[in-house]
């Protein structure tokens, strides 16, 4: 297996590992800091642990390449993203055709037959140039979540565009560690039931 290499020096290696550890982690995969480590230096790990980490790594360069190449996260390109990260594991880059439910939340994701139209409306949403930066950065990852568009992978997928739209608004990346899983929730749960968007901008702002 070869090497990992970073598209682009806007992340540190450090960065890249803490930040798939965690992200990984907050979903409630099984995976070590010393698997991902290996990963990236070409070692091999168990197949689902390689899996999880490389799509993880691709995702990051996925979003690194839009940035370099100056392209636009649009919807197809959040689909194809999808894609990255659930490569090998289940079909990416598909809308859910299901309704569901989140355990342990207070909200329910709109019914399928709507996430054609919340995702065009969160793009549009994306586009306006009144919102503020950091409403538009918290919005990405917010309402991303909120949606749910996916079956799986969500949260994988939101904290990526997340970084995507920090960095392309000159800030500097987040990780979401683990042990702050619970602030983290509640943060999301915030928007999602009583559409309060600044504790997330607050947090987002206090890591900068």
């Amino acid at each position: 297996m070869a090497e990992f290499k970073l598209l682009s020096d806007k992340l540190s290696k450090d960065f890249v590992l803490d930040f798939v550890y965690n992200t990984l982690s907050l979903e409630g995969n099984v995976i070590t800091k010393e698997e991902v480590s290996k990963v990236m230096s070409g070692e091999e790990v168990s197949e689902k642990s390689k899996q999880l980490i490389t799509n993880s790594l691709n995702g990051l360069n996925f979003i690194l390449n839009l940035l370099e190449e100056d392209v636009p996260l649009d919807e197809n390109k959040l689909k194809d993203l999808h894609e990255v990260i659930m490569n090998g594991i289940s079909l990416g880059g598909l809308y859910r055709n299901v309704d569901i439910s989140i355990k342990g939340s207070n909200h329910t994701p709109p019914s399928y037959l709507k996430v054609y139209d919340r995702m065009k409306k969160y793009f549009d949403s994306l586009l306006d140039p009144t919102m503020d930066v950091w409403e538009k950065i918290a919005f990405s990852h917010l309402q991303l979540a909120k949606i749910h568009p996916f079956l799986d992978g969500n949260g994988r997928l939101a904290r990526l565009v997340l970084n995507y739209e920090l960095l392309l608004n000159g800030f500097k990346p987040v990780i979401i560690y683990k042990d702050k899983k619970n602030e983290y929730f509640d943060l999301l749960e915030e928007f999602k039931v009583n559409k309060n968007i600044n504790p997330f901008i607050d947090f987002l702002k206090s890591q900068q």
